[in-house]
């Protein structure tokens, strides 16, 4: 039975011309802070790295972190943020459907004496501009909120969220590591002044992420050490990672309009295929969202068996983040939407990439409507 592979939200496979990037740095002679010609090698590679990421960003190359995850990144934004702004203030603001990587660093703040707000969502995982807007006091000095959801899809108004920040003079920090390759990203147009992304979420390795962060902004170090990356984040670069991530965002760029045109109308062939299952509901917002993400649900059937049973039909698929699925609990996400503890455990998220094409979601239909056929009338 052939794979069908439905989890491009967790990590999309290497991009070949990536992987053909890589290969002239993985056996590479010379740390990037040595000063022989080996180390002078590593460190052009990682500076050219860094200056084409910059452009496609339309930022600035010493703004740009490397650090080896978004869960890196987006404790480093926010925590190093944080800490830095101190000064100002000690009120921040999140949704209550943030990625864990952002969740748990508020929550380790607020264990050093800040003051968290979650903004609620509407059935669909938006943000409450209502809220937000009344939830400001002169005291906060950080905002984060994802761009787009990783396990819904759900897209946030981001503009509008920027706004509200400029107008207070606040700091806006996003995880945009799902909308990255899938949608434009406009920091300028956006108002955001921090933003975190992980490579092998558009194609790019394991082990490769980065944190944009305005020139200018207090950024307090969470990692000690030496002096990589302007004393921002210690250890010695993964060049050969950080070379293929800027190539992995490079072809995303160039396809991602085609692609998103492409991958809209599979998921919502997929959708068309499966929406009149017994029980079934789709959550998320139906079309403000990112073009590859179909999150499903049932009232009834336990997400882990239908997980199982998809596996054995030869699909992967996933039940919400990644890097909480394997806990088995119901979706924060779901559950801010107003979903049950029962609904929130049924999730289904098919996430889709380059590799999916019409022939892999005709196939999926019928495999996925025999697993909750068959454990619907279990």
């Amino acid at each position: 039975m052939k794979r069908i592979y439905l989890d491009y939200n967790a990590t999309a496979p290497l991009d070949s011309r990536a992987r053909a990037a890589m290969e002239p740095y993985l056996d590479l002679r010379g740390n990037p802070s040595s000063l022989h010609a080996e180390g002078r090698r590593a460190r052009a590679a990682i500076d050219l790295a860094r200056e084409r990421i910059a452009a496609l960003l339309r930022v600035k190359p010493r703004e740009i972190v490397f650090v080896s995850s978004g869960s890196q990144s987006d404790s480093l934004g926010i925590v190093g943020l944080a800490r830095g702004l101190r000064n100002k203030g000690s009120h921040l603001i999140c949704s209550a459907i943030e990625h864990p990587a952002v969740a748990k660093a508020m929550a380790f703040l607020e264990r050093e004496g800040f003051f968290v707000s979650r903004a609620p969502v509407d059935p669909f995982g938006t943000v409450d501009l209502d809220w937000l807007k009344a939830s400001f006091r002169p005291e906060t000095t950080l905002v984060s909120i994802l761009s787009a959801s990783n396990e819904i899809g759900t897209r946030q108004p981001m503009s509008a969220i920027g706004r509200l920040c400029t107008e207070r003079g606040v700091v806006f920090h996003s995880d945009v590591v799902q909308s990255a390759g899938k949608e434009k990203l406009r920091f300028a147009e956006w108002g955001v002044s921090s933003a975190s992304m992980a490579a092998h979420k558009f194609g790019g390795p394991l082990g490769a992420a980065l944190l944009y962060v305005r020139a200018g902004l207090p950024l307090d170090r969470v990692v000690f050490g030496g002096e990589q990356e302007e004393g921002r984040w210690a250890g010695t670069e993964n060049v050969g990672a950080i070379v293929g991530m800027a190539e992995a965002l490079g072809r995303a760029e160039e396809e991602r309009e085609s692609e998103s045109v492409r991958q809209w109308e599979l998921t919502e062939r997929l959708w068309q295929g499966i929406a009149d299952l017994p029980g079934i509901r789709r959550w998320g917002h139906p079309i403000d969202r990112l073009p590859n993400t179909l999150a499903v649900g049932f009232s009834e059937l336990d997400g882990e068996s239908l997980l199982i049973g998809l596996d054995l039909e030869g699909i992967a698929a996933s039940g919400g983040s990644a890097c909480s699925s394997g806990a088995l609990r119901p979706s924060p996400a779901l559950l801010a939407m107003g979903a049950s503890k029962a609904q929130a455990r049924s999730m289904v998220r098919f996430s889709l990439g380059k590799g999916v094409g019409r022939e892999e979601i005709e196939e999926a239909i019928p495999r996925f409507r025999r697993v909750v056929l068959n454990q619907s009338s279990g």
